[in-house]
């Protein structure tokens, strides 16, 4: 005896439906497992305030996430590593990179890091001042020299590390030109750091002033006497 549904197209449906939930429920659960690879950006937080940064920083790391990870991660934003360096030291050291450092949503975990640590060099940073020095370049008008420069600030606060400030003995700025001047030239300059990772503290414009005056005559002449 054959048995024959009672509804055949109504069936045919049911079954239609039952096969497209399995499906979405199985794609679900391929994605409750999925493992993917990302670029995260790694952001040092809480550097002690007496010691600087003096050696290269990468700027990301890769991370390999699992996860649902295509309904739990933003497409387009970019997950991030907050290394955190309150526990710092001066020195060389290596600092790992732990899942607690990672924002992550709760359903998503960290699989592996790659590098699992970031070696940095830090050091002491101070201030002190230290003199200006002016740069003129140039040459007067025929017959006149420079007979004075004066600069102001004459002096001003440098911060930066502690190695870089035992060998600073002076700050340069940028060029003033007294090429042709048969007068006093007064110009606004900048100060020119020797390193990046100096500092100026609360530094304006330095003013620089350049006196110049007509040459005196060659020693044993009297200027007053007429060809």
């Amino acid at each position: 005896m054959n048995l024959r549904p009672r509804y055949p197209m109504q069936f045919l449906v049911a079954l239609i439906a039952a096969s497209l939930l399995w499906y979405v429920l199985a794609a679900q659960r391929s994605e409750n497992i999925s493992v993917r690879g990302v670029k995260a950006r790694l952001t040092l937080v809480n550097i002690p305030r007496n010691l600087i940064l003096t050696s290269p920083v990468p700027d990301t790391v890769s991370l390999q996430l699992r996860g649902p990870l295509s309904r739990a991660l933003d497409a387009n934003a970019t997950p991030e590593v907050l290394l955190d360096l309150s526990d710092a030291r001066p020195g060389v050291n290596s600092y790992p990179i732990n899942e607690s450092d990672i924002p992550l949503p709760g359903e998503v975990d960290v699989v592996s890091v790659d590098p699992p640590a970031i070696t940095l060099e830090l050091e002491r940073q101070d201030a002190r001042l230290v003199p200006v020095q002016p740069v003129i370049d140039g040459v007067p008008a025929p017959g006149f020299v420079v007979e004075e420069t004066r600069v102001i600030p004459p002096q001003f606060t440098v911060q930066g590390p502690e190695s870089l400030l035992q060998e600073l003995q002076f700050v340069e700025t940028t060029t003033v030109s007294v090429e042709g001047a048969a007068g006093p030239v007064e110009a606004v300059a900048q100060p020119v750091l020797p390193d990046p990772l100096l500092r100026a503290i609360g530094l304006g414009p330095i003013q620089v002033t350049v006196t110049i005056v007509p040459e005196p005559p060659p020693e044993g002449e009297n200027p007053d006497e007429q060809d």
